[in-house]
């Protein structure tokens, strides 16, 4: 891609695991709160129009089944209603109509939604520790670890990669000195 995505949709759906959703997003958010990219935006597409989280957590997106035209980088949760979502010929055939050129990336059980909709044909990837075979039949090589970057597609491992995700974007997109200057701010420790 030549020029880092800044229009940024990350998915929302009844029974998503809130952390998955919003470990990404805080990384993401600060390209613009601290200037990195004062250009990116993002919003909270849904499934529903209010629902909640897998703890009980009310949750309303932005926008309900948007078109996907209007992003440029999509991020998929997971959390316990991947497996409705996965089930749902409505939901399936609207996440394969992110086409195959744009970057998409999931966290934890997000890569079963992936895997539905034909994202990770031919490629490895990863998931939560519990879902890995349930995983095999979407993808070339499941594989245990927190990040997995296929290019265009990038899977996550369980909840707490969520924060890693959301760092690995910025600096595949906007650089190392972003990824440093943000996970600074965050005082991320981790890997």
């Amino acid at each position: 891609m030549n020029h880092p995505p800044r229009r940024i949709a990350l998915l929302a759906f009844p029974r998503v695991t809130l952390l998955d959703l919003v470990g990404v997003y805080d990384g993401l958010r600060r390209l613009a709160t601290m200037n990195v990219d004062p250009e990116v935006t993002h919003q909270i597409i849904g499934t529903e129009a209010a629902f909640t989280d897998d703890s009980g957590f009310p949750l309303r997106p932005e926008s309900v089944y948007p078109s996907l035209d209007a992003f440029d980088l999509l991020v998929v949760p997971g959390g316990f209603g991947t497996r409705a979502l996965g089930d749902d010929p409505r939901f399936v055939e609207w996440l394969r109509g992110w086409g195959s050129e744009r970057p998409i990336a999931s966290v934890c059980t997000g890569s079963l939604l992936l895997g539905h909709a034909g994202h990770l044909t031919g490629l490895r990837a990863t998931t939560h520790h519990t879902a890995l075979l349930e995983l095999r039949p979407f993808c070339r090589e499941v594989v245990l670890e927190r990040i997995v970057d296929e290019g265009r597609v990038v899977t996550a491992g369980g909840v707490t990669s969520a924060l890693d995700l959301g760092l690995h974007l910025v600096a595949k997109y906007w650089g190392a000195e972003a990824r440093k200057t943000i996970a600074t701010q965050m005082e991320y420790r981790g890997s």
